[in-house]
């Protein structure tokens, strides 16, 4: 059965402070935590460990980008580059860009796992292939005694991440699960026990294609609705304050799009990469998704049409481009309009 660790889900707007999360993040196991990767999201969410007691040893891909961050944050030590670099940690946790990197890290040439501690618990916080992560849960804990647990993340907002206010959802056995869940809690406001190994990926992809599937819908309406006179950000006023409010109405299209800033931080291949998961799950288990396989057509067409580092949010000006319109830019549109539970 499904564990949450937060709030009922119900429509009651959940507590401000303190964050039910912040009442259990002290471990009797756990003191000193590794973490590999500090990029957009890595380093804010390993910024929130150390304020909580824990002793932190980072490296990243970009040694100097790694020896600032350690210089710079209380209670944090660069890791050196050597494949042992890990061997104390109790803890590791990676934030890298997708699983294939992870198992790189953990078992490549360099690979640190097979210097880890038996029984050292490595948390892998990306965004994977939910089937290679059972694979690779089973290869660490079969070899090295070391266990694999999946906790990716999703957030409304960047500076969520930066203030612990992550959404981790969790995959893992029980043991190793509950051993790391105190120390998850300092970068997280709601964390989800899904189940057995990979079960977070698999939300994870669930969660990616709902969002990248939304938007490809708001994007579809954007451009019909101009050429039939309607204001686009009107149209999303309304849809905000209706039944089809989602995160492309009241964040990111509205907020990056249509402005044309196009800086919500994600990458237009992230979407892509994650979109192919969500098709390669559905594959595995023998089913035919064609509203996945069309979304993901629909993202990697704009990717190819855009540059390779383009944001998510720069899709829209794609599907202008397919319908042959020019959607106006706005200076500033504000908050989005409330959504109030009914």
């Amino acid at each position: 059965m499904t564990e949450i660790t937060k709030w009922p889900l119900d429509f009651q707007l959940p507590p401000s402070d303190p964050s039910p999360c912040k009442s259990n993040v002290k471990s009797e196991k756990i003191k000193l935590v590794g973490y590999i990767g500090l990029g957009l999201a890595g380093g804010p969410m390993a910024e929130n460990i150390p304020k909580y007691g824990y002793k932190l040893l980072v490296t990243d891909a970009d040694r100097k980008k790694a020896q600032a961050y350690a210089e710079s944050h209380e209670n944090v030590e660069l890791a050196s580059d050597s494949a042992d670099a890990f061997r104390e940690v109790d803890c590791l946790i990676t934030m890298l860009p997708n699983g294939h990197v992870v198992r790189e890290v953990l078992l490549g040439a360099k690979g640190v796992a097979p210097h880890l501690k038996r029984g050292t618990v490595i948390v892998d916080t990306s965004s994977s292939d939910p089937i290679n992560t059972q694979k690779l849960q089973a290869e660490l804990k079969e070899r090295f005694g070391v266990q694999l647990v999946d906790a990716p993340v999703t957030q409304i907002r960047m500076r969520g991440i930066n203030d612990g206010e992550a959404t981790l959802m969790i995959g893992g056995e029980k043991e190793a699960v509950d051993e790391v869940l105190p120390v998850l809690n300092t970068m997280a406001r709601w964390t989800f026990n899904m189940g057995g190994p990979g079960s977070g990926h698999v939300c994870k992809t669930f969660n990616n294609y709902m969002t990248a599937a939304a938007i490809a819908a708001l994007n579809d309406c954007l451009v019909v609705g101009h050429k039939m006179g309607l204001d686009p950000a009107l149209i999303t006023d309304v849809m905000n304050v209706g039944t089809a409010r989602n995160y492309g109405t009241a964040h990111s299209i509205r907020a990056e799009a249509l402005t044309r800033t196009y800086g919500s931080g994600f990458g237009l291949y992230l979407i892509v990469k994650d979109l192919g998961i969500n098709l390669d799950l559905a594959t595995h288990l023998g089913l035919d998704n064609e509203l996945s396989q069309l979304v993901h057509s629909k993202f990697k067409d704009a990717l190819d049409k855009c540059d390779p580092a383009a944001d998510y949010t720069e899709s829209l000006r794609v599907w202008e481009e397919r319908a042959g319109v020019k959607l106006p830019t706005y200076e500033n549109l504000g908050e989005a309009p409330e959504w109030r539970p009914f």
